[in-house]
C-alpha cells in the first residue's frame, strides 16, 4: 500500500454515507502538491481522518479544533501521548489569527455554520501561500431530509453556490467532486425511517445538535467488525466515475487561497 495504511484502517464507526467520502478523500489527497508539515482539522468527529494524515504525512503536527465538549474528550483520549496533535475545544470563529497551515481540513462542518462565508474568509487567511483546503458538506436543497434537521443544518448546497462562495472567501477550486453515489441514493428510504424515529424521540436545539452530531454514531459502530469498506468497493469505484457530474448526495473539495496582488 503506497501510504503503509489505508484510509479506512482506523474508522470507528464505518456508516456507508462516511465511507463514501474518505474514499473520494484519499485520492483528493494525491493531488495535493508536495508534503504537508502541518494540518489543522476543523470539526474532526472521532479523529479518523487525522488518524490518516499522520501516516500520510509523517512530518506533519497537526492541530484539531472541535465545537463540542463531548467530542473534545473523545479526540483527547484517542490520540493522548501523541505529541503530533493537538486539541483544542473552541469554536472556529475563534481561531488565532496567527496560525497558518499547508493544510485545512472541514469536512461536513460549514452546513452547521449560518455565516459559512465570513468562515470561509478566515480559512483562508490561515493557508499558508502553497496550502490546499480539503472541504466537504452535503448538496442540493432538493435533498433535504429528516437527517439534515436532526444534524442542524442551515442548508445543503448548491454547484454554483459553492464556486461563488469560495470566490467570495478569496479561493479558487483545484476540484469540485460529488460523493455518494450510488449508495446514498439507495439507502436513502432507510435513512428517512431511521430519522424520523430519532426526532420523534428527541428533537434538539441546532448548537446542541451540531455537537452531537460528529460523535452520535451509535448505529454505525454496530458494523465495526464488518469489512465495510471492501463490501462497499463496487460502489466506490462507480461514484469514482461520476465524481466531476451531478450525481451524488454531497460535494468534496479541494482549493487554494488567490495569489495576493
Amino acid at each position: 500500500m503506497k501510504y503503509g495504511r489505508s484510509i479506512f484502517s482506523d474508522v470507528i464507526a464505518p456508516a456507508p454515507r462516511y465511507l463514501s467520502r474518505l474514499a473520494l478523500v484519499q485520492d483528493m489527497l494525491d493531488e495535493i502538491p508536495g508534503p504537508a508539515e502541518s494540518f489543522l482539522e476543523i470539526g474532526p468527529g472521532m479523529g479518523d481522518l487525522s488518524q490518516y494524515l499522520l501516516t500520510r504525512f509523517p512530518e506533519a503536527n497537526g492541530t484539531l479544533i472541535e465545537f463540542s465538549e463531548e467530542g473534545a474528550k473523545l479526540l483527547r483520549q484517542r490520540f493522548s501521548g501523541n505529541p503530533r496533535i493537538s486539541v483544542i475545544e473552541l469554536d472556529i470563529r475563534d481561531m488565532p489569527a496567527a496560525a497558518t497551515f499547508d493544510l485545512i481540513v472541514a469536512c461536513e462542518v460549514l452546513e452547521h455554520i449560518e455565516n459559512d462565508t465570513e468562515v470561509l474568509g478566515q480559512i483562508a487567511q490561515r493557508l499558508t501561500a502553497t496550502g490546499r483546503f480539503l472541504f466537504s458538506v452535503p448538496a442540493y436543497m432538493s435533498k433535504w431530509h429528516r437527517g439534515d434537521v436532526f444534524a442542524g443544518h442551515f442548508r445543503r448546497y448548491e454547484r454554483e453556490e459553492v464556486r461563488r462562495k469560495f470566490a467570495d472567501a478569496g479561493m479558487s477550486l483545484d476540484y469540485l467532486w460529488m460523493f455518494g453515489f450510488p449508495i446514498c441514493n439507495l439507502l436513502f428510504p432507510i435513512r428517512e425511517a431511521y430519522y424520523a424515529l430519532r426526532l420523534r424521540s428527541a428533537k434538539l436545539a441546532m448548537q446542541d445538535a451540531t455537537k452531537l452530531s460528529g460523535v452520535d454514531r451509535g448505529l454505525a459502530r454496530k458494523f465495526a467488525a464488518l469489512p465495510m469498506a471492501t463490501l462497499l468497493g463496487p460502489f466506490f469505484f462507480l461514484q469514482k466515475l461520476v465524481r466531476n457530474t451531478r450525481l451524488g448526495d454531497g460535494f468534496l473539495v479541494l482549493a487554494k487561497k488567490n495569489p495576493a496582488e
